[in-house]
Formats: structure tokens, sequence, C-alpha cells
């Protein structure tokens, strides 16, 4: 009965602007280090517990990569993670632009160096998105405003989604608040993130230990005196870090099927 529904959800589910994009994080995750988030519970591995995240019958991975496969401007696609389980998931869901795969590193930035080895000879100016697999119901249309921002100001050293934040945000220590943040300056930033290989490859060839504690890849061009651009990200640009975004992203994808359909909810 699982299979004939899973088979059935799969069945619905330039040289313009040379583009290359990969993903950190695959089917598998170390979560103390905060590498990109996939996909169940049942493996253990030396550095903590092993989660595969299946939403709607198929691996979260998959959605983002289907994502990424639909969107015109992307030519090809590369992952960061466990070689074996990526190449047999994009072989057997008709992923085409996906060219291959890198181990993943010991923290985020680490990984993505590892992927931008997979760029090759690429040319300097080649535009490459890097994007966190644990966002898994990003969307071609997202994709392609980023692409579309690079693009249009050649001068912008990188491009990121992000969102107002609409929560007061405080600095504490040790349990006592020290300051409250001016909100109407603060955003949230998602991925995917878009720059030029010439300037990642600079940037990454800094020491391991300058590179371990980058949270995102902007933060890296920021500190070398980048100009980051921001475009407006999407709310069901979630992050699957707990078994509660489960949850939403399922419930995300099952208002996407009812859109797709003309199912109306009921008020």
């Amino acid at each position: 009965m699982a299979d004939t529904e899973e088979s059935r959800l799969e069945e619905e589910m330039s040289e313009e602007i040379k583009t290359r994009s990969f993903i950190e994080g695959d089917l598998v995750v170390y979560p103390h280090h905060g590498a990109g988030c996939i996909s169940g519970v049942e493996e253990k591995t030396i550095l903590g517990e092993v989660r595969r995240y299946y939403v709607v019958y198929a691996p979260a991975l998959l959605h983002a990569l289907r994502a990424f496969e639909e969107t015109p401007e992307v030519t090809r696609i590369y992952a960061v993670g466990d070689h074996a389980r990526v190449e047999e998931l994009a072989a057997q869901s008709g992923i085409n632009k996906y060219t291959g795969c890198a181990p993943p590193g010991e923290s985020r930035s680490l990984s993505t160096r590892n992927g931008l080895q997979l760029c090759g000879d690429e040319e300097e100016g080649t535009l490459v998105l890097v994007h966190d697999g644990s966002r898994c119901l990003v969307t071609p249309g997202l994709i392609g405003r980023v692409v579309a921002a690079a693009v249009g100001d050649p001068a912008a050293d990188g491009v990121v989604p992000a969102l107002s934040v609409s929560d007061t945000v405080k600095v504490a220590e040790n349990g006592t608040v020290l300051e409250t943040l001016d909100r109407t300056k603060l955003h949230a930033v998602q991925t995917p993130q878009a720059f030029r290989l010439g300037l990642l490859r600079g940037i990454y060839a800094d020491s391991e230990e300058r590179l371990r504690g980058a949270t995102d890849d902007a933060s890296l061009v920021e500190k070398a005196g980048g100009r980051v651009l921001i475009v407006g990200g999407e709310k069901t640009n979630i992050k699957l870090t707990s078994p509660e975004d489960l949850i939403l992203a399922e419930a995300i994808l099952a208002a996407r099927a009812g859109a797709r359909h003309g199912v109306r909810r009921r008020s």
C-alpha cells in the first residue's frame, strides 16, 4: 500500500546564464556539526546520530534536488554528502542535472570547500549557488530570483534570500538581557546563496581554523569586504532541524499538492 502511494506521489511530484549549484548535506547528517540535515533514526556514526527524514514518502533531499532540476537557470547540480546514496537517489529519480558528489566536511564551510572542488576547470565568472539541503522546500521561483539578482548587479559579490524578522530579538548573557536589537534592521537569511566561483575559491583558500566557525558563506564574503545583496526569501523555505519542522514541511507539501489539483481548504 505504501509502495503504491509512494509511486503515485513520485509521478506528481544557459548559455544565457552559466550557473552551477551544489547542495550541502545529504541523506546523512552530523547534527552537532551543523551540516545539512536530511533524512530516520536507525543508524549511528562515530560523530553522532544520523537522521534520514522522509517527507511525504520521499527523502527530503529529493525535494530540493527536484527544485534545482526544474530551475532553467541551473545547468549542473553537485551535492555534498554520502556519494553512494546521492548517486542512487539521483539516478532513480531522474535528476538529469546531477553531476557529482563530494564528501562532507567537519563544518558547513568545509563542506562548501569540498563542493567547490567539484567545479574543476569552470570559469572564474561562473555563478555558483550554495544551498543547504535541509531546506528541502526551496522553490524554482526563489532560486530564479536569486540568480536574477546576481546577474542584474554584476558588481555585487553575493546574493542571499532573507525574511524580515518579526519577533523582538534580545541579546542576553547568563540569563540576563543586555540589549534589545532594532528588528527593522534584522533579517533571517536562507539559502540558496549566489556567488561568483572565483571569489569563493579565493575565500575558501583560507585556513580551516578561520573557515570552521562560519555559519554561512555570505558571512565569509562580508568579512572579506564583499557587498552582499538581499532578495525576498520564502516563509515556506524552512530548515529541517526538529520533528516539529517535519510536521510543518509535510503540511506545506500537502498544501502545494492541493493547489496543483485545485483543492481548496475548508474555512
